[in-house]
């Protein structure tokens, strides 16, 4: 049975698709963007609801207006006549030919609103026979009101579809900025691919063409691979940590972790790095800093830092991690010397495969991700990540997390 109703339906939709003006419609609406159509859809769902609203309204109006004359020429042709419960019956007339051609009142027992005689009445046929009203002031009244209220609607729904708008548009925005952050994280994720990649593939290629030689004989296509590989498992990792983080995978374990300790043990992991690059790794930590925190992630977050500080400040420069504590936040910085960072490129530097030296970071294995991660770590311990100039040169990244975390005890 619902088949049967609805069937016909799909078929004038299929008609109208299927049509000249269909595939024009199609061809519109695809070439529209999606805050567009949001818009075009709000607006006419607006107009649509403010009509409808509008009718009902003005009808009603119309019925409680003309309530009293439409009893009156109904009085006429009731079985009693007359005065009934202070109703006065309206006059009555023969519906002739010469009243025809001057009034058409097509259906009987029907109200009209008509202007006869420089005035309008309210008519009614009965068989043979019209009854009529004198309704010049309800209709001045009527038409008065309905223009307001055309007016009213009018202005309220411009208001409404403009706040609507506003808001749909506003709703938007992070919605494609988002879109749009995907977008380019897969084509920057498929380039750091390929990458490695092809120098893997050349380096195989490279072997293949001297299959009589010994390990040794390839060993640097081997170790070229090998880093390739490493790099590659560096980048699915950070990858599969964004990936989750976007899915809102709960993947932090909370407990009391001793920021200071961590501190340290990145200090100690460091050092070498720092006399192999002539530079000076220093530490400022209390004796204690206990906080409500992740400590595998809070560890992840010291490396991030000071291994790019490392990377990028150059030689002779002094690293210094430090930790500050208070009552109710405590503060880790990562500062260096080096060159420092430009305004511009602090705007996008937790941004995901964002590099200050793109060719720098290829060389030194960096793909962009890790200050991503160490905002994704610092927002999911509800404090903040800053990057600041360091006086007199140099950069210096500030977190501040609460020493308690809401809800965990």
């Amino acid at each position: 049975m619902k088949d049967k109703i609805l069937q016909p339906m799909r078929n004038v939709l299929e008609k109208i698709t299927q049509s000249r003006v269909g595939r024009w419609l199609h061809k519109i609406r695809m070439s529209l963007s999606a805050q567009t159509k949001m818009t075009l859809l709000t607006v006419v769902g607006f107009t649509v609801v403010f009509i409808g609203i509008g009718v009902v309204t003005v009808t009603q109006f119309q019925r409680i207006i003309y309530g009293d004359a439409e009893r009156r020429v109904s009085q006429p042709f009731q079985p009693n006549q007359g005065v009934v419960n202070g109703v006065v019956s309206a006059d009555i007339i023969d519906y002739t030919s010469s009243i025809k051609k001057k009034i058409a009142l097509p259906k009987a027992d029907v109200f009209y609103v008509k202007y006869y005689d420089d005035t309008w009445y309210l008519f009614r046929r009965h068989g043979d026979q019209v009854s009529y009203q004198n309704v010049e002031v309800e209709h001045r009244t009527v038409e008065l009101v309905t223009n307001r209220m055309l007016l009213i609607f009018s202005l309220s729904e411009v208001a409404l579809l403009a706040m609507a708008v506003a808001l749909s548009r506003a709703n938007m925005v992070p919605i494609l900025r988002s879109w749009k952050q995907q977008k380019t994280f897969v084509a920057d994720a498929a380039h750091e691919f390929k990458t490695p990649m092809t120098v893997i593939q050349n380096n195989l290629e490279r072997m293949l063409e001297h299959p009589n030689d010994t390990v040794m004989d390839q060993v640097e296509s081997v170790a070229n691979s090998l880093t390739e590989v490493r790099q590659l498992n560096n980048l699915t990792g950070d990858l599969l940590t964004l990936a989750q983080a976007d899915a809102d995978v709960q993947l932090f374990a909370f407990a009391e972790v001793d920021v200071a300790d961590i501190a340290r043990e990145v200090h100690d992991i460091f050092s070498y790095n720092a006399e192999e690059r002539e530079q000076k790794l220093q530490i400022d930590v209390p004796a204690h800093a206990v906080i409500t925190g992740d400590a595998q992630r809070l560890r992840q977050l010291l490396v991030i830092l000071t291994d790019n500080a490392q990377k990028y400040a150059g030689e002779g420069v002094i690293v210094t991690l430090r930790v500050v504590q208070n009552e109710r936040q405590t503060l880790i910085a990562v500062s260096d010397t080096g060159q420092g960072v430009s305004d511009e490129d602090k705007r996008h530097l937790f941004d995901r495969f964002y590099r200050v030296d793109k060719a720098r970071s290829r060389s030194t294995g960096g793909h962009g991700l890790g200050l991503a991660i160490a905002k994704w770590v610092t927002d999911g311990h509800h404090g903040t990540i800053v990057v600041e100039d360091t006086i007199p040169h140099g950069t210096t990244f500030k977190i501040i997390l609460p020493n308690k975390q809401k809800g965990i005890k």
